[in-house]
């Protein structure tokens, strides 16, 4: 039995948070409805992510634009409470100094507007360029002076209008481009407020048990170096795994795809997303955005192709009509957005979204004993005193554990709730629920638990959940031709909703008989998504709709 002991350091560090970079909040308006409540807006809700990041802060925005983000965010951010960073999908070239002044203020004016008139009050991060793209991709890299000089105008248009929004620099992709954090360090210190950079693992497998020593060691390097500038911190803006044939070019397309879930290998990847996750905690990484939580469309225009930065075709959110441009097929996401409907969720989905949910913003990072190297561990104390512990065996056998949580007021914590993540067997549904807890354990006296942990998984122990006595239903359900509808619950720690279809009044809601979940008040049996299919495989009249909360409560039966 491996024995580990958990205690709180004299100064442990903080973590801001686990998200995703957000493709869709530049396409909401083209997203379907059902689509958006059933699987985005849901999905996104359960997790709750500390963090997100997204191309968006554009000086070209009309106000159509911002207020189609504005209402994205009523629906997610502002939701989840999750701090927003923006980032220009490619930086705009301008060849006077008056030019890129008035680009700079009209971003500032820009986000003023989503502020302060349409309450969009958690934009936290802004950076001139995605990757230190102008014109194509990375062209700022043979001249960062250009990059500074933005930024300072970007920093000087900020201050003017009072804008909360701090600067991050470099943004730059790949190993070999990290040395541009020098370059900020050295000179853009005044006017960063954190760095940030951006990684794909290239030379590691998803069975490499190196990796994770290697990741860590990077990421402790390069926080060390940030916090020696002034406290400052490092974030990681994008990062995924990816091997050689997972972007190709070819015939006028770019296919960019985490090629795992493409091979059948995406369940065993996704234990090497939560090693990044958990190896970037343990050294001091203070936050990181996963690409991508959505795929793109498909086909879609690229914004890394050569072409017109001022081009209305990507901020219009329109799909790709050009034959002179590159169009892009980008599916990295958690869940599928296919022409045909398919908004399936992927595996690896119910790995990370433990991570997300469970790794919590402005959570302290707890100091860990642990002799096993092929357990990889993190755990958090959150701010209400709740903590969480997240394992990732890599043993190919079952592994038993005692975990010796020495802390203060231990005997005051409410039993731990164990989420599993099998990669050989992942509890998969089609309307991406997260699995509910496998266990419930009292602590010890002594802070003590034992458990055996299943091969080759991610296990989350956590308090971080409340209780709640019964199950609430939404009441007033009425189904009048294609439609469902029904009242909406006043419970404030509310989530979702999931519906059930029973062939008598008094019929038990379960699994079986779950045709949807959704954060609408509304269910269109005659929308084009996927869940048609469980809609079609239940039969009956009559309808249930039970509230979901925060911690995942519903039916008695998943406690």
């Amino acid at each position: 039995m491996v024995e580990i002991k958990i205690t709180k350091g004299d100064f442990p560090t903080y973590f801001g948070g686990f998200g995703f970079h957000n493709n869709e909040a530049m396409l909401y308006p083209i997203i379907e409805r059902e689509h958006f409540n059933q699987k985005i807006c849901k999905c996104y809700r359960e997790m709750s992510p500390g963090f997100m990041r997204t191309f968006g802060g554009y000086a070209n925005w009309s106000k159509e634009h911002m207020d189609a983000f504005a209402e994205y965010y009523e629906k997610m951010q502002k939701w989840t409470d999750t701090p927003i960073y923006f980032a220009c999908a490619k930086g705009e070239c301008h060849f006077s100094d008056k030019e890129r002044m008035k680009y700079a203020e009209k971003v500032a004016e820009n986000i003023d507007y989503l502020i302060n008139e349409r309450n969009v009050k958690q934009l936290r991060y802004y950076c001139f360029s995605n990757e230190l793209s102008m014109k194509d991709w990375g062209g700022l890299l043979v001249n960062l002076p250009l990059f500074k000089k933005y930024h300072e105008m970007l920093y000087s248009a900020f201050q003017k209008r009072g804008l909360r929004i701090g600067l991050l620099s470099t943004d730059a992709a790949s190993g070999e481009n990290w040395w541009t954090l020098d370059y900020a360090i050295e000179n853009m210190q005044r006017i960063t407020e954190e760095f940030c950079l951006h990684i794909y693992v290239m030379n590691y497998g998803i069975d490499d048990l190196d990796f994770y020593e290697w990741f860590y060691n990077l990421c402790y390097e390069t926080s060390v170096k940030c916090c020696k500038c002034d406290g400052k911190r490092f974030i990681l803006g994008e990062f995924g795994l990816r091997r050689e044939d997972a972007w190709k070019h070819y015939n006028g397309v770019i296919k960019d795809v985490n090629i795992y879930n493409h091979i059948g290998q995406g369940a065993k990847a996704a234990l090497m997303y939560a090693e990044s996750a958990l190896a970037a905690i343990n050294a001091g990484v203070f936050a990181m955005a996963l690409w991508t939580y959505v795929d793109y469309p498909d086909p879609y225009n690229c914004h890394y192709a050569q072409r017109d930065p001022y081009a209305e075709k990507w901020a219009m959110c329109e799909p790709y009509v050009s034959e002179t441009q590159d169009v892009k097929y980008n599916k990295y996401g958690l869940m599928k957005w296919e022409d045909d409907g398919d908004y399936s969720v992927r595996e690896m989905y119910w790995c990370i979204g433990l991570i997300a949910k469970y790794c919590k913003r402005n959570a302290k990072v707890l100091e860990i004993e642990n002799n096993d190297s092929l357990l990889r561990m993190t755990a958090l104390l959150n701010r209400d005193g709740s903590i969480s512990v997240a394992v990732v065996n890599r043993h190919t056998e079952p592994t038993p554990i005692k975990l010796n949580l020495n802390l203060k007021h231990i005997e005051k914590q409410q039993p731990l709730r164990v989420y599993e993540y099998d990669s050989n067997n992942v509890c998969v549904n089609e309307f991406g629920d997260l699995q509910p807890p496998s266990a419930t354990l009292d602590f010890k006296d002594i802070g003590e638990i034992e458990y055996t942990l299943l091969p080759q998984s991610f296990t989350v122990f956590t308090t971080d959940y409340k209780t709640k006595k019964g199950e609430v239903y939404a009441k007033k359900v009425v189904r009048k031709g294609n439609l469902l509808t029904w009242k909406e619950v006043s419970d404030e720690e509310h989530c979702y909703y999931r519906v059930y279809r029973g062939k008598t009044p008094d019929f038990k809601p379960s699994f079986e008989n779950q045709i949807a979940s959704t954060v609408d008040t509304s269910l269109d049996f005659s929308a084009r998504y996927l869940d048609n299919a469980a809609i079609l495989n239940v039969k009956g009249n009559y309808y249930k709709v039970l509230s979901i909360d925060r911690s995942g409560n519903g039916l008695k039966d998943s406690e």
